[in-house]
């Protein structure tokens, strides 16, 4: 039963102090939802659904039982979503506790520097991720990757793309055997 609890709950979930406080993030719609769903990335917490999207997506969560699955009317998803027109679901996912480190060799790195807006580092992951990038490193002024737009924004890519926050000249120093694609 969904209460005002979870709407405190969730509504704090759209700041990142609370986000990195309990360890999770919030993804809306069906595409997004499902996408990280049915990666083995993320754990998700719970779900928060119209009656008629688990109705819809009945076979996709058959394997999902151990997720707390929430039921709401379209009033209460309009108070927890991030979105000016809210989808028909909203899931909440534990954040992904991958290493600092991942394995650059034969594959494109892409780097990001002081990418602050939230839809265009979302925007970058998602085509990053249809041109093949599996990692990414972000300097520790980008945007959140857990932030909803960016969430939103990457349509499920987080699921397949690695996203790291540090210094990047010293992460450069750390990995030199990355081909500069600026010196060739």
């Amino acid at each position: 039963m969904f209460s005002k609890t979870h709407t405190k709950y969730i509504q704090s979930l759209h700041h990142k102090k609370f986000r990195d406080e309990y360890g999770v993030f919030i993804a809306e719609g069906t595409k997004v939802v499902l996408e990280l769903l049915n990666a083995s990335k993320f754990e998700c917490r719970q779900l928060f659904a119209l009656q008629s999207w688990f109705g819809a997506n009945e076979s996709s969560l058959q394997k999902h039982n151990h997720i707390e699955k929430i039921e709401v009317k379209d009033f209460e998803l309009e108070k927890i979503s991030a979105l000016t027109t809210p989808n028909q679901v909203l899931a909440v996912f534990y954040k992904s506790t991958q290493s600092q480190y991942f394995d650059t060799k034969e594959k494109i790195t892409l780097m990001m520097d002081a990418i602050q807006d939230p839809g265009n580092l979302g925007t970058i992951i998602r085509n990053a991720d249809w041109f093949g990038v599996q990692n990414i490193v972000c300097s520790t002024n980008c945007a959140d990757i857990y932030n909803p737009k960016v969430v939103q924004s990457t349509m499920g890519s987080l699921a397949r793309v690695n996203v790291i926050y540090t210094d990047l000249i010293n992460w450069l120093a750390d990995n030199k055997n990355i081909k500069n694609m600026l010196q060739h």
